[in-house]
């Protein structure tokens, strides 16, 4: 299992913020990737997502699951994915803080724990590691860009 962490700063209240991480739809506009994604109900999502690390390229199967706790300023995103004799998993916590000043701000910390099993990861460490921060990153870029485009609109 690898960890990966980072955070950014919005221009945003702390109820938009929250609306977005916990919005199945939201989420799903939000993984880089995707081929399609079906909301199951206001805390799962499943979606096809296309992976790959050097030769080996796969299409996944994922299950996500949402929850959360405003009053705690706290989400979780719990993610299940296999396909072609690969798997994911991820584990991500994500808590707000926000700050006060002339316009709302809000900062998104989080922490996301992946394993991956499977032809994927039996390609060397290095490259795979890359590729999965590369991966998890750009979710939260996306989730970031998705709030900060919402708050503009």
């Amino acid at each position: 299992m690898k960890s990966y962490h980072g955070e950014f700063q919005l221009v945003a209240p702390l109820e938009t913020v929250w609306k977005f991480v916990t919005d199945p739809n939201r989420i799903g506009c939000s993984m880089p990737d995707v081929v399609a994604y079906t909301v199951q109900d206001p805390c799962h999502l499943t979606a096809k997502v296309r992976a790959g690390v050097g030769p080996v390229r796969a299409v996944l199967d994922m299950a996500i699951e949402l929850s959360g706790d405003l009053a705690q300023r706290s989400a979780e995103m719990t993610v299940q994915g296999s396909g072609m004799g690969n798997g994911v998993q991820m584990q991500t916590t994500m808590s707000l803080t926000t700050h006060h000043g002339p316009e709302p701000e809000t900062t998104l910390h989080w922490q996301a724990n992946v394993t991956v099993s499977g032809a994927l990861a039996a390609l060397g460490s290095r490259v795979l590691d890359n590729q999965v921060k590369k991966i998890t990153e750009k979710v939260f870029d996306n989730i970031r860009q998705g709030i900060a485009e919402g708050v503009t609109i």
